[in-house]
Formats: structure tokens, C-alpha cells, sequence
């Protein structure tokens, strides 16, 4: 029998790449091919940095390719973050940028959706990212913070209180199920903010005793949503309903106390405030972490409300 060589066509396997797409300065999370022979080389690895150089030679090529199961790879989704994470998981800048992305490309869907659709896969993909990066870097706190947005926007609120609960939940060794729940109940926790009138929300001065019980309903909005999503885990419906819970009594809906506050609901608590206070605000200055921590543990009117343990751990780590 003789024995015919012939060549594998592997042509559908790839797709034409636009030199456009190609930005200097950035990484790119695909391999980079050209077309040789019939067979494709990879001229560019994925996590290469483009440089200015480099750029320039590619647009010598007549033709650069990209793998077509790497196609989702080129722009910047919830499926995408955790190969764009991965590549620049050692630059503190970049990763908080492509995290506050993607959180916005959530809540942007959220709050322009009548139904109040929440993508909870997409919730599960961030989380994730966080978690990896958090354990990838022992010093994420203090690199990543200098780089966050500290305004009262919705979305950066959301994921900051998620990173902050994510830290103190990773030290105090969780499990990577329980930090997916309490990271999840931290970005979610005010989504409830959506049922309320903006105008109440953006008031600089005081509030009627009528508008403060109105505000007072958002986690309960939250744990509706929530739920309205199919996310039904018992641990991120309390956390999210008992984040405004104080260890006096003081807090809201059901005015708990000290061990009736979970665990979750107890960092939520914590974590919500500090963002609060470390970021702008019309009515009041910005503080810094350390001078916010300082008012939770000494302040007359802060001093008994969180779990001290926490606080003490939230002090040493942010």
C-alpha cells in the first residue's frame, strides 16, 4: 500500500486580526500568528507587553491571525477578565482598571434592565478574579487601594466593598466557597439602591424621618433582586439584609445584636462604612483608612457598633 503525505487544513481554526485592535502599552491575552506554508506560527505569545517596536513590526505583516477559540479573548467581558487578570496580575494599576470595567459593564446592565437582571454568572467571574489576586499578591490591599476611584458611585462602592470583605475574609482563612458567597453579597449588597428616588440618595443635607425610612428599605430591595436573579444562598440573603445591623442595637431592619449578626453581615458592615469614609462626599471631607478605622474603633457614636475583632483585623491589613 502506498502511503500518500497530505496537509492538514487547519484555515477555519483561524480568523483575520485587525492591527487596530492592537494597542501599545497594553498585554495581549491571545497568542499572535502569521501565516507560513499553510501553517500558522505563533510570532506573539499571550502576556506579551507591546511596545512600541513591537507594534511597529506587526504592522509589517501581511497578515497577522488569531486562533478563532481565542476571538472572545479581544475585548474586555466578564468571560474575558480572568485572561486579562492573569497577564497583569503584577500591575496593581491595570488590574483595578479591568476590574472596575467589567463591574461597570454589570451594573450598567443592571440599571438600564426594567427587570432588574443581574448576570449572577458574571457576579461569580469577578469574585473569582479578586480571589485569585488576592491570593497571588499578600500585599494586595496596600498596592491596589492607592488606585482606587473614591467617589460615591454605585459601582466602584460595590467593588470596593467586595475587595475589602474578600481581604479580611481570606485572612481569616475562609474557604473558597465562603469567600465566593461573602464576595458576592458584597457587590450586591446595594442593588436595592435602584428602588429608591435618586434624588433621596444624592441629598446633601439631612434627611426627613420619612426619607431615612425609605433608605433604611434598600437591603430588604437588595435581598428582593437577589432573589428575583434565582440567587437563593441562604448566607448571601443575610448577609446582604443585615449589612446596616450594628453590635448596639442601632442598626437596621431588625436592630440585632452582637452573635445574632453572622459573620458575613459583620464584615459587610464593616467594609461598607470604610468605603463610605474614605470616599468623597458632597456634605463631608474624605478621610484617609487610617483616620476612617479610627473613627470606627474610638468614635462616641461608631465605638460599640462593629465586631472589634474585624475592625482590629481590618486595621493591620488596610
Amino acid at each position: 500500500m502506498k502511503i500518500v503525505k497530505t496537509k492538514l487544513d487547519y484555515s477555519h481554526l483561524y480568523t483575520l486580526l485587525d492591527i487596530n485592535s492592537i494597542v501599545v502599552g497594553e498585554i495581549i491575552p491571545y497568542d499572535i500568528c502569521i501565516k507560513k506554508n499553510e501553517e500558522y506560527i505563533i510570532i506573539i505569545e499571550a502576556g506579551t507587553l507591546i511596545s512600541e517596536a513591537l507594534h511597529a513590526k506587526l504592522q509589517k505583516q501581511e497578515a497577522l491571525y488569531i486562533a478563532k477559540a481565542d476571538e472572545t479573548k479581544q475585548i474586555l467581558s466578564c468571560e474575558s477578565l480572568k485572561y486579562y487578570i492573569r497577564h497583569n496580575r503584577d500591575n496593581p494599576k491595570k488590574r483595578i482598571e479591568l476590574l472596575y470595567d467589567v463591574t461597570e459593564q454589570l451594573f450598567e446592565i443592571f440599571m438600564n434592565h426594567p427587570e432588574n437582571k443581574i448576570h449572577a454568572n458574571c457576579v461569580t467571574l469577578i469574585i473569582k478574579s479578586i480571589i485569585y489576586l488576592i491570593k497571588h499578591d499578600s500585599n494586595f490591599a496596600r498596592s491596589t487601594m492607592p488606585h482606587f476611584i473614591n467617589n460615591d458611585a454605585l459601582v466602584n462602592h460595590s467593588l470596593h466593598v467586595a475587595i475589602y470583605s474578600l481581604i479580611l475574609g481570606n485572612k481569616l482563612r475562609f474557604s473558597d466557597e465562603q469567600l465566593l458567597q461573602l464576595g458576592t453579597a458584597a457587590i450586591l449588597h446595594d442593588v436595592g439602591l435602584k428602588k429608591i428616588d435618586h434624588s433621596v440618595i444624592e441629598k446633601t443635607t439631612g434627611l426627613s424621618e420619612a426619607e431615612s425610612k425609605n433608605v433604611q428599605q434598600h437591603p430588604k430591595y437588595s435581598v428582593e433582586i437577589i432573589e428575583q436573579n434565582k440567587i437563593h444562598d441562604p448566607y448571601i440573603l443575610d448577609a446582604v439584609m443585615h449589612h446596616h445591623e450594628r453590635y448596639d442595637g442601632s442598626g437596621y431592619p431588625n436592630h440585632l445584636t452582637k452573635s445574632k449578626i453572622s459573620d458575613f453581615a459583620s464584615i459587610l458592615a464593616i467594609c461598607d462604612v470604610f468605603d463610605a469614609l474614605t470616599s468623597v462626599r458632597p456634605h463631608r471631607k474624605q478621610y484617609s483608612s487610617f483616620e476612617a478605622l479610627k473613627m470606627m474603633m474610638k468614635d462616641s457614636e461608631m465605638v460599640n457598633q462593629f465586631n472589634q475583632k474585624y475592625l482590629l483585623i481590618a486595621l493591620k491589613l488596610l
